[in-house]
């Protein structure tokens, strides 16, 4: 039977039912999920006896028994990545992001124009940029919105501030001295912020490993990401420059939506 889902606080779907015990068992929604299908009068939350008596949820608690002995994901450990990244569904969520946050978002604009007015602001660019990262990564795994104090979680604040300079320096003496490195390098390390918001504890070089690792076998789909991201602030500058306030916040989210992806 079709089942839509509240994703996000988007409708999506339909699904059938072997779908969605797929997703739960990916952790891509959980049983707190809210469902529909036609006949219902309202959404109800896949723990529903409506949804169990469906079969939701019967395989995914066979494979949990299973995997009783699994031992958890280490949290320190670097990630290998493996995934296949979908510029389309990156933006997608990006946008889903910003309609469910828009003063969030558009406030990170401000506030990273206002400390790029000053020498010793522009610091902090950094810090906020991984911390809106961070807000995404909870918004994702629990629907929880933005919180304006999140984005100066001074948490890590070395890695967070320091890591992105001088990955930033790096990149810049790459181009300078060659054209080709500093594109290898920007390829290599464009996801560690990414890397950082979603593994706080990871140190900024452990980062840098997991960003390439994440980035392998996907540097066309990065290249073409870094392109309509660059598409989406013209069409936002052609449309009085006030697109701007939902291009930018989009694109830069963007990149954290394909980490995600490219890391599985």
């Amino acid at each position: 039977m079709a089942i839509y889902l509240n994703i996000n606080q988007q409708q999506a779907g339909p699904y059938e039912i072997d779908s969605v015990n797929q997703m739960i068992s990916l952790n891509q929604i959980t049983f707190d999920t809210l469902g529909w299908m036609d006949g219902m009068a309202n959404w109800e939350p896949l723990s529903s006896p409506t949804f169990s008596t469906m079969g939701i949820g019967s395989t995914v608690s066979a494979e949990s028994t299973q995997n009783r002995a699994t031992p958890p994901q280490d949290n320190n450990s670097v990630i290998e990545g493996g995934g296949t990244i979908s510029i389309g569904s990156a933006f997608g969520e990006a946008f889903g992001f910003f309609k469910a946050n828009v003063v969030g978002s558009i406030a990170w604009l401000v506030i990273t124009g206002l400390l790029g007015s000053s020498a010793i602001g522009a610091f902090l660019i950094p810090l906020v940029g991984v911390n809106f990262f961070a807000c995404a990564k909870r918004f994702k795994e629990n629907g929880k919105k933005m919180d304006l104090g999140e984005l100066f979680d001074f948490t890590k604040f070395v890695e967070k501030i320091l890591g992105p300079i001088i990955l930033g320096f790096i990149i810049g003496v790459g181009f300078l001295c060659l054209v080709i490195p500093g594109i290898i390098f920007s390829m290599w390390w464009t996801f560690s912020p990414c890397v950082l918001a979603d593994r706080p504890s990871l140190s900024f070089t452990d980062a840098m490993k997991t960003s390439r690792n994440v980035a392998k076998g996907n540097w066309i789909k990065i290249i073409l990401l870094f392109m309509c991201t660059g598409l989406l602030q013209v069409i936002g500058a052609i449309c009085l420059g006030i697109g701007l306030l939902v291009t930018i916040p989009v694109g830069h989210l963007a990149l954290y939506y394909a980490y995600q992806q490219a890391k599985k």
